[in-house]
């Protein structure tokens, strides 16, 4: 868990865990001012809004509680800030490095899908009302300062089709009020109603959004697995004269199949690894090396480095035979030797040069090189070049 560690320092992550995730919120305060901005920055606000085309949703502007009209106007974008309302870029980590390798190391943490959006508010402006969200969220103070309401759920555990919209907002105090300065963190549970004020300079901030699986995730999942039994997708038979037997019969033997199901050993595995490999972010593009030029350019000391988005697994079906998955990509490799694999896959980056060390047996262009491009072309290793500025 090493970036949730490092987000929640200096708060013990095993005690976070137990006593605040998914129970209540929790204000953790930072020394360093500085330390999410590797992540995010005025200056990365900038760059998205002078060269990347945004429109709604995925750029908006909300002002105390109201969402404004659409302008794809950027001249309007700095005259509704001076006004008060509060900019909004959903999906940063769509479109920034730095956030993109943010939300899938937490997603690899978690294990669970992660998004991100930022929130840019004026000074002593509110742009949203009291509202609570159907997913976790860990909100990281980029800069400013922003004062927060957090209040008890009305609703326990809502799911996105139970929106804070339809319910009443609770009568009760706020059970924590705390000022977000730079470089701080809250995090707020699931049905938790909140709201935010920016202090005196303007604030931002992204907003981490942790999408849990919950045991309905779990029943719609079972669900389109059994569509391929053709008895599930058998019609019901009619109901003749309020006669209901046949009808009673094939519900009583859908059951048992059902409890048959659920009694099979890798049921459960079966959904369990599926949540390990969903909603992994693409494979990163790596040109031209994905199109079979200048693999080595550097010869023995051209350096390679994994996909910077994913986690790398690697398990052995026999000897010198192992199944490598990347996100959601899977791969064999055959007539590999053991001190080989623990050293190629328990390194962030690495050179020929490294790999003739590890494996002095192999011939250079009949083994090695073969195996390099192919993890190339398949997207999982990326070739590095001095002027590579992906993913920094």
């Amino acid at each position: 868990m090493k970036i949730l560690q490092q987000l929640l320092a200096p708060y013990p992550t095993e005690q976070f865990l137990t006593e605040y995730w998914t129970q209540k919120a929790i204000h953790i305060s930072a020394d360093d001012s500085r330390r999410f901005h590797p992540f995010f920055s005025w200056g990365a606000l900038n760059h998205l809004l002078n060269y990347h085309k945004l429109t709604e949703p995925d750029l908006r502007f909300s002002k105390e509680g109201k969402s404004l009209p659409e302008t794809r106007d950027p001249r309007d974008w700095s005259d509704r800030l001076r006004q008060g309302a509060t900019l909004i870029v959903n999906g940063v980590h769509h479109r920034v490095p730095s956030v993109a390798k943010l939300a899938a190391h937490l997603r690899d943490d978690i294990g669970y899908e992660t998004h991100i959006n930022l929130y840019c508010s004026p000074a002593d402006q509110r742009g949203f009302d009291c509202h609570y969200d159907t997913h976790d969220v860990l909100i990281l103070q980029i800069d400013g300062e922003k004062k927060w309401f957090v209040y008890r759920e009305t609703v326990l555990d809502p799911t996105s089709d139970m929106p804070s919209s339809k319910q009443l907002q609770p009568t009760e105090p706020p059970y924590l009020e705390c000022v977000l300065k730079a470089g701080d963190l809250l995090y707020i549970p699931r049905g938790h109603w909140h709201y935010a004020i920016a202090c005196e300079q303007p604030s931002l901030h992204l907003t981490v959004g942790i999408e849990c699986q919950t045991g309905l995730d779990w029943l719609d999942w079972l669900m389109h697995d059994l569509q391929n039994n053709a008895g599930w997708r058998q019609s019901l038979p009619v109901i003749v004269d309020d006669n209901t037997n046949a009808l009673e019969k094939q519900l009583m033997a859908l059951r048992q199949h059902l409890i048959e199901t659920l009694h099979q050993p890798d049921s459960l595995h079966k959904y369990i690894d599926k949540l390990g490999y969903r909603n992994y972010p693409p494979l990163p593009v790596s040109l031209p090396a994905q199109m079979g030029t200048d693999i080595f350019p550097n010869l023995l000391m051209t350096r390679f480095a994994w996909s910077p988005l994913h986690r790398i697994r690697v398990k052995q079906l026999s000897d010198q035979h192992y199944q490598v998955q990347v996100g959601s990509k899977q791969i064999d490799l055959k007539g590999i030797p053991e001190t080989l694999v623990e050293n190629l896959f328990d390194r962030d980056e690495f050179s020929l040069f490294d790999i003739a060390d590890w494996a002095p047996d192999l011939d250079l262009e009949a083994d090695i090189a073969p195996l390099l491009k192919h993890l190339v072309l398949e997207g999982v290793l990326q070739v590095e070049t001095d002027c590579d500025l992906s993913f920094t």
